[in-house]
């Protein structure tokens, strides 16, 4: 849930993409809808910004920055029910369409360095968010927790971050670009890149036994008498009966991730050869003559890292499918209003 770029920006520079591009309040208009969600946005870190980027907006519209040299922080307000937890981080707060996908990008321009992430949302209607942009050591972290109040007291619930891009905006711009064509397949071309991406594969990628039937049952059993136990609820036979169908879901859902994720790994390298002229993909099939030993090894890593990063993603947007099917649940029957820690989307 968090990315970090550095590289060397002059003073200069810096100041002129913090100007370029912001404003004390930006360029993203507030929802007008009865219903829109509200989002907090804090940060204790030098020139954050959050930008919104939708279909209509590409490029994406600007919410206003904080905590910059040459600007007041800004006072961008959206009349929260609930306050923020402090007073003292500088923060701004705006109204989101409700149930509409757009994609979220933060950033902060140090001195030397960009920090910076992005994630899809879809705001649930007439729901509140806070969400925290800070540093931990090297790396910038990012939090988001739905706010909602339960027998008289506020709650913060996290939210899963999952980045699934917007294909609406594929080829728009250099955040959006779009797929590079592979060169014209031929049979030896094919053969090579097979064996290159067969070899490469490692038993860390290969998606372990299935659960048995019994064990899956009993995994269940466990989870929704644990659930039973926390919450002490009167609820009725139809909630547990759905609760335990999410739950059996997302294990079903959770072992598949692996061979998803082998499966998509296959095809991006795949992918990634084929733009590759021909005695490039012979440098790279191990064990011939025409074999580039140090070039092999420097594209396998390559390659497993963006394995890594696929299997997190897939797995992040399993339990984002499962957190929402949790909490529409919940939704329906109430059980926020009696129960602090329930499933919010």
């Amino acid at each position: 849930m968090s990315s970090i770029f550095t590289g060397r920006v002059s003073g200069a520079m810096a100041f002129a993409l913090i100007l370029s591009g912001c404003s004390l309040s930006g360029t993203y208009p507030d929802a007008t809808e009865a219903d829109a969600a509200k989002l907090r946005f804090i940060s204790d870190m030098s020139s954050a910004t959050l930008g919104v980027f939708d279909e209509q907006n590409c490029d994406g519209q600007t919410t206003g920055i904080l905590n910059n040299l040459f600007l007041a922080d800004s006072r961008r307000r959206a009349n929260m029910s609930i306050p923020p937890a402090s007073q003292k981080t500088p923060y701004l707060e705006i109204r989101l369409a409700p149930n509409k996908e757009r994609m979220l990008h933060l950033n902060t321009q140090g001195t030397g360095s960009v920090c910076g992430m992005a994630f899809t949302f879809t705001p649930q209607s007439g729901a509140e968010y806070e969400l925290t942009f800070s540093r931990a050591g090297s790396q910038c972290v990012t939090s988001l927790k739905r706010l909602h109040q339960a027998q008289g007291q506020v709650v913060r619930s996290p939210v899963p971050l999952v980045n699934k891009g917007l294909a609406s905006c594929l080829g728009a711009n250099a955040l959006f670009p779009a797929p590079v064509k592979g060169l014209p397949a031929t049979v030896e071309r094919d053969e090579m890149i097979e064996q290159i991406v067969s070899q490469s594969i490692i038993s860390e990628m290969k998606p372990g036994p299935a659960l048995s039937e019994s064990s899956q049952n009993e995994a269940v059993d466990l989870v929704v008498d644990k659930r039973k136990r926390q919450m002490n609820l009167d609820l009725p036979d139809a909630y547990w009966t759905q609760f335990r169908q999410n739950v059996a879901t997302y294990l079903k859902q959770a072992q598949g991730v692996k061979a998803s994720a082998l499966e998509h790994y296959k095809v991006e390298y795949h992918t990634r050869l084929s733009r590759l002229d021909t005695p490039a993909i012979k440098a790279l099939v191990p064990d011939t003559q025409a074999t580039d030993v140090t070039q092999a090894l420097a594209t396998n890593n390559a390659m497993l890292q963006y394995y890594h990063r696929l299997d997190e993603q897939l797995q992040k947007e399993t339990m984002a499918d499962h957190w929402t099917r949790m909490a529409d649940l919940d939704k329906r029957y109430g059980v926020c209003e009696r129960y602090a820690q329930c499933w919010q989307n």
